[in-house]
């Protein structure tokens, strides 16, 4: 059976456990310093953290979607190359 005083000790470890929000600001505080030209860093935690120490003109986050950026310009059809005969696979 356990004591209760092990019961407050767990507890107070865990009290000093960051969360995940303060562990992935610590993150950025720690490594964003080596990277002063990376304006996004990604966690283990697989989320983008905008870099502090980031010196540089303003770049969007990683994974917005701006449709301009997709515009290719107009469609153009289809056109099926010319086979030669060494393009015949048999």
């Amino acid at each position: 059976m356990a004591h209760w005083s092990d019961y407050d000790e767990r507890e107070e470890r865990e009290s000093h456990l960051a969360s995940p929000v303060e562990a992935v600001a610590e993150f950025a505080a720690n490594i964003g310093g080596e990277y002063p030209d990376r304006a996004w860093l990604l966690h283990d935690f697989d989320v983008w953290v905008a870099n502090p120490a980031y010196v540089g003109p303003p770049v969007p986050h990683p994974e917005s979607y701006d449709e301009e950026d997709d515009f290719i310009g107009p469609r153009q059809p289809y056109q099926p190359r010319p086979l030669a005969d060494d393009d015949i696979p048999f």
